[in-house]
């Protein structure tokens, strides 16, 4: 290898495979180089092979088939996050139901759209009292109704197409031999309860009615525990997505996050990686005021950041206990060159992955609209530039 003044070196060759490296820089090992993982290049690959929204939801054997085309025209990454659009579900209707509701592209939306989550205020105040009674299971089962107005069988039919559908979108890139990292994908209660009471209301909530709210969160939060761990029996892949998008000191003080989302983050992960479940905690927005809290999980979670928590700060306070994954914003790989992309993961790598635990990757999903060539700009930097140790 040529050494780079003042850099990392010049990477010749692999000397691990895929899920070796990706694993060792989840284990804060060094890899041979800084494992790339695009978080979700679905839209972006069926966009850059001309086909609309609609089309990326309902003509699944042409999205396919572009997936797995631009993942070739870009040189190949260390595997896909998610291998498609489809959705995990437990068998029962409380696993389904917790899933967001979502507007469909040439349906509810202009046709050249991307799938949207329909925010609505689905529960009310009262459902707090009920959830806390009745636990989360038998809540789900008495009330279905406010979520989805179509029989329990319609609902657990379509539950069990989208699971397999997902089952197979991993055969699909496991035949392309490709890994798929996440088997399951869940909220913490309080992302589910600002989804389904919307984050204006949720907020009043807080405040206005604290206690309701955690008694509510204590109910819920085994049951989506144990949905995950279904959910990863079901796809043999042991990565859980831990939806957290709300949660961090963009929206709340620390006085409401150390209440009502850190006890719950925590003890989903302490259970998770107890079963050797990697724990990816999808991290949107700025989260730089909780990140010493993060210390304290345990060993074995990657905290996925999407440009808004300063990852370099992140790097000095979790660097030795907890993998980092992120972060190249979208608007560099919308609107940025080439050199402007392989500028910023020299950066990433040089900073935040030197003594390992770093995954380069998008911050979030890859912008439907990003450029082909700052994609594979990103991920050629991966493959040709190593951290230094």
């Amino acid at each position: 290898m040529q050494e780079i003044p003042g850099r990392g070196e010049e990477v010749t060759r692999d000397t691990m495979t895929t899920k070796q490296r990706v694993q060792a820089a989840i284990s804060l090992q060094v890899p041979d180089r800084v494992p790339v993982l695009p978080m979700q290049t679905w839209y972006f690959a069926c966009h850059h092979k001309g086909l609309d929204g609609y089309e990326m939801v309902k003509e699944r054997e042409r999205a396919v088939k572009a997936h797995l085309d631009v993942y070739d025209e870009l040189g190949g990454f260390d595997g896909q996050v998610t291998p498609g659009i489809s959705f995990i579900f437990p068998r029962r209707i409380s696993g389904i139901i917790a899933e967001p509701l979502y507007k469909v592209p040439g349906v509810d939306l202009p046709r050249d759209s991307i799938l949207q989550h329909d925010e609505r205020e689905i529960l009310q105040p009262e459902d707090y009292d009920l959830i806390a009674d009745l636990g989360w299971n038998a809540f789900a089962e008495k009330c279905y109704t406010k979520f989805n107005p179509r029989p329990a069988s319609k609902i657990l039919e379509w539950g069990a197409r989208q699971t397999t559908t997902y089952v197979e979108d991993i055969d699909v890139w496991t035949e392309h031999g490709v890994e798929v990292y996440k088997g399951g994908e869940v909220f913490s209660p309080l992302m589910f309860f600002s989804m389904f009471r919307t984050l204006e209301q949720f907020t009043f909530d807080l405040y206005r009615r604290p206690d309701r709210v955690q008694a509510a969160m204590d109910a819920l939060v085994d049951d989506f525990i144990q949905d995950a761990i279904e959910e990863v029996k079901i796809t043999d892949r042991t990565w859980v997505m831990l939806v957290l998008e709300r949660g961090g000191g963009f929206y709340y003080p620390l006085k409401i996050f150390e209440r009502f989302e850190w006890p719950y983050m925590k003890k989903m992960a302490d259970a998770w990686v107890e079963e050797g479940i990697t724990p990816l905690l999808h991290l949107d927005q700025d989260w730089t005021l909780n990140l010493p809290y993060f210390r304290d999980l345990p060993r074995g979670c990657i905290c996925e950041l999407d440009s808004c928590t300063d990852i370099f700060k992140a790097k000095e306070i979790l660097g030795g206990k907890q993998c980092i994954m992120g972060d190249v914003r979208a608007s560099l790989l919308s609107h940025g060159t080439p050199q402007e992309v392989e500028e910023y993961c020299t950066q990433l790598i040089d900073i935040v992955g030197k003594g390992g635990g770093f995954i380069l990757s998008s911050g979030c999903f890859v912008p439907v609209d990003a450029k082909f060539e700052n994609v594979k700009a990103m991920i050629d930097c991966a493959k040709t530039h190593a951290a230094p140790r």
